[in-house]
């Protein structure tokens, strides 16, 4: 596109703009008088999030203290230590701005960007960083849970069909949630999908564990026996599985250990 061609395009765009009319409208007494108001709210509102961004001198202090003591518990000596590949340190710490303020995802970065300097190894992965910022703080809790027990049971109610198939009655149930003590353990299928979109678990509706005492344990738990209907003669249950990929272990050994 020609620069001609873009100054007529941008006054064709502008000229369809209602700008006149958005100026009456901010000065309209009445819309004046409800946006001081809401000024106030939405400022007492963001309060507290604009005091949670770290700011770069912040970061560096506590780096200068997290990432020596990263090393010294690893027992990786100085020879080893390097400059860190910037396709993940900058992101890294442009991050960690805005969420160093969840302790569970500031020690993740922290473990990465102490991985990325250590030339003994080579496991960090530049998609970590952005893999991290779409986590949150029970997502973490899952994975840690997880990276110490890579095989998950979970449970689903099924209803029967007068045509003589079946459909889903409920989301997939686990007690991962409960165990970890995740804030919002409700949630437990989202985070579930969640993961598993970013590639860090498998899902297996086709399998499922041998041993029936895990499915035991999840049929006992206060929460599973809510979903279960009084009427149980339509309704079965579908055993499943859930586990870490190779890339979820991968990212667990590099950010969790």
């Amino acid at each position: 596109m020609s620069d001609k061609t873009k100054q007529t395009f941008g006054s064709e765009i502008a000229k369809q703009l209602p700008v006149k009319e958005i100026y009456t409208d901010l000065a309209h007494p009445a819309l004046s008088t409800v946006g001081q108001t809401l000024q106030g709210a939405t400022r007492v509102a963001l309060a507290p999030v604009t005091a949670l961004i770290w700011g770069y001198d912040k970061i560096a202090g506590y780096l200068d203290v997290a990432i020596p003591e990263y090393f010294a518990k690893r027992k990786i000596q100085k020879e080893n230590i390097s400059t860190p590949d910037p396709a993940i340190a900058v992101p890294l710490i442009e991050a960690m701005r805005y969420t160093s303020h969840k302790a569970e995802l500031r020690e993740m970065f922290t473990n990465l960007l102490g991985a990325s300097m250590n030339t003994a190894v080579c496991d960090e992965h530049p998609a970590f960083v952005e893999i991290i910022k779409q986590l949150c703080a029970d997502e973490c809790k899952m994975l840690v849970h997880l990276h110490h027990d890579p095989k998950m049971p979970m449970l689903k109610v099924r209803m029967k069909l007068d045509t003589g198939g079946e459909t889903d009655l409920t989301p997939y149930f686990s007690d991962i949630c409960y165990v970890t003590n995740c804030d919002y353990p409700h949630k437990f299928p989202e985070y579930l999908d969640n993961l598993h979109r970013l590639g860090l678990i498998e899902l297996f509706y086709d399998r499922y564990l041998v041993n029936d005492a895990y499915y035991e344990v999840l049929r006992k738990h206060p929460s599973f026996s809510q979903l279960i209907p009084s009427n149980k003669e339509n309704f079965s249950e579908q055993k499943s599985i859930y586990s870490l990929s190779e890339m979820g272990k991968k990212f667990c050994s590099v950010c969790m250990d």
